[in-house]
């Protein structure tokens, strides 16, 4: 590892091979799946509905298996091979008995070699990536759990997910259930993207139901069903994403 001489599991390794001279060496074929994930996560997909595309595709993943899980695309997303660099030693083995292996979070010295093949992401495409990320990656846990809308909305200003919060009227007698960007009150910048009140997020589903000739009533099956995601926009429209990848734009 210090000498920087890297070691792939190639056979579950998507877009490069082993070269001749032992470095990583690009498959073109698979070089061309990685770049379309990293334009379509650009493009504004989540993660889930990227996944889903790929499957629907029929193209294998990394392991040759026809679903593509949620955490593969976003291993592939986060992983500094693909922009030519290589971060050795992630994991140990914790026993040499057991062969117990552990995410290497400090316990032992890790080795960062830039620029050690040629990258099928540029630098630049994959640092914005990982930005995008880090945006939503510390507001899952805070999601509302059990909600349909969970990991649903999110904000066409920061790319950060919305959250829930609960409103009461003065006299503490009425409740009204609101969504807002996690990130609206964090830093210098607000996010220009409106507070939505939960009833207002349904009427618009059941717009958008009528748009497409659909009996107009709400459910959170239903909304599970078609819903892939929502981005909010600062004017007040909301564009549905849904699971077949076409794409609804409602008025509030």
């Amino acid at each position: 590892m210090r000498k920087g001489k890297i070691h792939l599991a190639y056979k579950h390794f998507l877009g490069y091979k082993k070269g001749a001279d032992g470095r990583p060496e690009i498959v073109e074929e698979e070089a061309e799946i990685i770049r379309k994930i990293f334009d379509l996560f650009l493009d504004g997909w989540t993660i889930r509905h990227i996944a889903q595309h790929l499957t629907d595709e029929g193209i294998p993943t990394p392991k040759g298996n026809s679903k593509w899980p949620v955490s593969t695309v976003e291993n592939i997303l986060s992983n500094e091979k693909y922009k030519g660099d290589a971060l050795l030693q992630k994991t140990y083995t914790e026993d040499y008995l057991t062969k117990k292996v552990k995410k290497n979070c400090g316990e032992v010295k890790q080795y960062l070699v830039e620029h050690s093949h040629e990258p099928i992401i540029d630098p630049e495409t994959f640092d914005r990536v990982q930005e995008l990320l880090a945006k939503r990656r510390p507001y899952k846990s805070k999601l509302r759990d059990g909600s349909p809308f969970c990991n649903k909305l999110i904000c066409a200003d920061c790319g950060g997910f919305f959250g829930h919060k609960v409103w009461h009227n003065h006299g503490n007698t009425k409740r009204y259930d609101i969504w807002y960007c996690n990130q609206r009150y964090r830093g210098n910048k607000v996010c220009e993207t409106p507070i939505l009140y939960e009833s207002d997020i349904k009427r618009a589903f059941e717009q958008f139901l009528c748009s497409i000739g659909k009996k107009a009533e709400y459910s959170p099956e239903r909304w599970r069903e078609l819903v892939d995601s929502v981005s909010v926009q600062s004017d007040k429209m909301l564009v549905f994403t849904l699971n077949d990848g076409s794409k609804h734009t409602i008025a509030l």
